[in-house]
């Protein structure tokens, strides 16, 4: 990326600088920005006041034009198509048109007034936030992401998210939480997945550390516990489980995989039942069998008939929508 090169060169014209912040926007629209264009871009924001400012209006403008879909994403799809330096053009003029107003109000730490993005079943979606911070939703997931002068906050209304933090580049450094139906996550320079259960949230650390602050536990003097890299627990509103480890294929379903490793098939069947609509079933019958491979989630008939190649079991379709796993020698 073109942008990703320059240097310490003086501050640009106006529309020169609105064109750098629109050329980034289309970057991250393409996908997760890389540690090196992650500091290229920290840089970049930090050459002037001007260039900040055009940052707030490109951020600002990508979170408008995602709660426009369809037709804010086909504006942002622009950049993937022939004609870049048009697509650049028009995005810059879109920047010029951002009130300042709106710049006000976002920077006001309102509850609830943050943005929100979900998945229906059986998608994925990758956001890039503001301040860098990339966030995989999965599959039936909803969150509302909240960034103010004094913390950066998502919550997690459903389903299962993967976060990447990225440094805050606001002086003093605001907070990374999660917050879900049990408590919040404090990220400590981190990569992990959050899911969030009926009676529990379950949290994976694949860098860093995160401090888990159960929503019933202790006054906020007690010292939380903190998860490090490589381990995962489950906790309630009364307090955490005890750590177990963890495995970077947890987190293949960013990536559109479901990896097995002797999963007993009830779980398994559980975990690709949050990927299709309607009802998957496992017969008592079969819960002593283990599965083993990289599955894709994106075709889940496939994936069935898998099973049924590879394990004494038979598919039983009641109907588009109702699904059984049965013993293979159960009568049809």
């Amino acid at each position: 990326m073109k942008s990703a090169t320059r240097s310490s060169a003086p501050p640009s014209g106006r529309d020169d600088i609105l064109a750098e912040a629109a050329t980034w926007l289309m970057e991250m629209h393409e996908g997760p920005l890389s540690p090196d264009q992650r500091t290229a871009l920290a840089q970049w924001r930090q050459r002037s006041p001007e260039h900040e400012r055009a940052w707030e209006k490109a951020a600002l403008l990508q979170e408008k034009l995602h709660s426009l879909t369809p037709c804010g994403a086909a504006v942002l799809k622009q950049a993937a198509q022939p004609g870049r330096r048009k697509a650049v053009k028009t995005l810059a003029g879109a920047l010029v048109l951002v009130p300042t107003a709106w710049l006000v109000y976002r920077a006001r730490p309102w509850e609830g007034e943050g943005q929100y993005f979900e998945t229906a079943v059986g998608q994925r979606r990758e956001l890039q936030l503001a301040d860098g911070t990339s966030i995989t939703l999965n599959t039936d997931s909803r969150i509302e992401v909240v960034l103010d002068a004094t913390r950066r906050l998502v919550r997690l209304q459903r389903g299962e998210i993967l976060v990447t933090t990225a440094p805050d580049l606001q002086q003093p450094a605001r907070p990374f939480l999660v917050a879900t139906q049990q408590g919040s996550l404090r990220a400590l320079g981190t990569r992990f997945t959050v899911r969030q259960e009926d009676a529990h949230t379950e949290v994976a650390v694949f860098e860093g550390a995160v401090e888990v602050a159960p929503a019933g536990a202790a006054s906020r003097h007690t010292s939380k516990p903190v998860l490090p890299s490589g381990m995962q627990a489950r906790f309630d509103r009364t307090g955490m489980g005890a750590p177990q480890p963890c495995e970077e294929t947890q987190a293949a379903w960013s990536k559109g995989l479901l990896i097995a490793d002797r999963m007993p098939l009830p779980q398994f069947l559980a975990e690709l039942a949050r990927y299709r609509k309607g009802l998957l079933q496992g017969d008592a019958a079969i819960a002593g069998l283990k599965v083993s491979g990289v599955f894709p989630l994106a075709d889940t008939d496939r994936v069935l008939s898998l099973l049924e190649q590879t394990q004494p079991v038979r598919i039983q379709r009641l109907t588009r929508y109702w699904v059984r796993v049965l013993p293979a020698s159960a009568s049809p």
